[in-house]
């Protein structure tokens, strides 16, 4: 849902006071819920803002071919810092066994505070989301809404897609009432039905693997889909295989309700020009990026991705939209300075996370992030709210509870990410002398049955950065 006028207010100055006083920025932003902090309402997000967990997209163990591209372990800084000593201990986990790399830059200023093997690409899983809505967040202003049409004309109405997969039952029936009304005053009280999903190319990507639509992880990209195509209303439940065939069929349904006879089979077809139409609107981009973050929502994530390659002029197939995304981060690491080595082993498939082919160092993730808290980027600085916060919203809503974590509930705020044999987490906190950073963190190499010990593990290593 849209954010009330005061609390964009709230945040809006919170951000202005970061970039002139940091101190007093994070005390604001702290008492306004906008970043966490002790002063934080520690009161745990409900209904469908947060949405169910994330809680995997493959069990099954991937080897160190799999998880890692060759890279050379980044070399340690001069002058180890107490910090890292502390989350390199992490390593020593059973369940980690040394497969630790992580990266935490200071947002003020670039540098690197702590890090361990952060130039080695590795499976970022769902933390490549951050990467996506960097992306769509510098091609569009965010309050750009998608729109879904229906023109009739000679007895035929056509549904035509605007890359909307967030159709609600109840909007897709308000847009089958206007067709009938407008159908009405064209004296026309029957109408074949036919759809329009030229939009975009989308589909499924064969680069998911097994982690696609049939072991519902993820709805095939169309230019319109009924509630993300989740058949079942669960996000890891079945998934529509045609969302934008399966939107029209009831689109039609809907048709019949309000009064208007429906003949024929329900069609694929182009929208005629200039026919007289009618119209509704998703929600503003801003929130569509906003909860596919807090609740790790694949599908709409690559939505995003194709948004991204729409914007940029390229092909929106998911092979387009993947490499679109990829360049537009390649960009942004330039403008930050990221070191080349870096960005030389970043290699995207997906917008998603769910293929195992996809490469991030948290180099390049924590650099990101660091520049999204600096202030310097106001397009960028509603990641900075979307992401979930430890212990209260989104997919954190049930980590950082164990002893020993639960100190930094409230603290750090990221982007969690499992694919079979990785657990990830990337974003941003406040270290206690007051910095800000940007983080990433990756435990890899670990066997599927141990996914909950090596989500404990990343929670233990990212709690070492705010707990005094």
């Amino acid at each position: 849902m849209a954010l009330r006028a005061t609390d964009r207010i709230w945040r809006t100055t919170a951000i202005v006071m970061c970039a002139a006083v940091p101190t007093s920025f994070y005390v604001l932003g702290d008492l306004t819920d906008a970043f966490p902090g002790v002063i934080t309402v520690r009161t745990v997000e409900e209904g469908p803002a947060s949405g169910p967990r994330a809680v995997a997209e493959d069990w099954e163990r991937l080897s160190a071919e799999d998880l890692l591209s060759p890279a050379a372990p980044s070399a340690a800084p001069e002058g180890v810092t107490d910090l890292e000593e502390r989350m390199a201990a992490g390593a020593a986990l059973p369940v980690v066994d040394g497969g630790l790399a992580f990266s935490v830059v200071d947002a003020d200023s670039g540098e690197v505070v702590a890090e361990r093997q952060s130039g080695t690409a590795l499976v970022p899983a769902s933390t490549l989301k951050l990467l996506t809505a960097a992306a769509v967040l510098r091609q569009y202003s965010g309050d750009e809404v998608l729109t879904t049409r229906a023109t009739v004309q000679d007895g035929v109405v056509t549904l035509v897609g605007g890359g909307d997969m967030t159709l609600s039952e109840a909007e897709l029936r308000d847009l089958a009432t206007q067709a009938a009304e407008l159908a009405s005053t064209q004296e026309i009280d029957e109408v074949s039905v036919a759809y329009d999903d030229s939009y975009l190319v989308g589909g499924h990507n064969a680069a998911w693997g097994n982690n696609g639509a049939a072991d519902g992880w993820v709805t095939p990209t169309a230019s319109l889909a009924l509630d993300g195509g989740w058949l079942d209303g669960q996000q890891y439940g079945p998934k529509s295989l045609d969302p934008a065939g399966d939107a029209a069929e009831r689109f039609a349904q809907l048709l019949s309700d309000a009064g208007i006879e429906v003949t024929g089979e329900v069609s694929e077809g182009a929208a005629p020009d200039a026919a007289p139409s009618v119209e509704i609107h998703s929600e503003p981009l801003e929130e569509i990026v906003r909860r596919t973050l807090l609740i790790s929502d694949n599908t709409t994530s690559e939505l995003l991705a194709h948004l991204v390659a729409l914007s940029r002029g390229e092909e929106t197939t998911p092979a387009g939209a993947a490499a679109a995304v990829e360049a537009e981060i390649r960009e942004l690491a330039e403008e930050l300075a990221v070191p080349a080595e870096a960005l030389a082993s970043l290699e995207l498939h997906d917008g998603s996370g769910l293929s195992r082919q996809n490469r991030v160092p948290p180099a390049l993730l924590s650099a990101v992030l660091a520049e999204v808290a600096s202030g310097e980027v106001p397009s960028l600085e509603q990641i900075l709210f979307d992401i979930p916060i430890a212990g209260l919203s989104g997919t954190l809503a049930e980590r950082f509870d164990a002893e020993g974590t639960d100190e930094a509930s409230g603290l750090v705020r990221g982007k969690t990410g499992y694919l079979g044999g990785a657990a990830t987490l990337a974003g941003v906190a406040v270290l206690p002398d007051d910095r800000t950073v940007g983080y990433s963190i990756v435990v890899h190499g670990f066997d599927g049955a141990d996914a909950d010990a090596a989500r404990a593990a990343v929670d233990q290593i990212a709690a070492e950065m705010v707990v005094r």
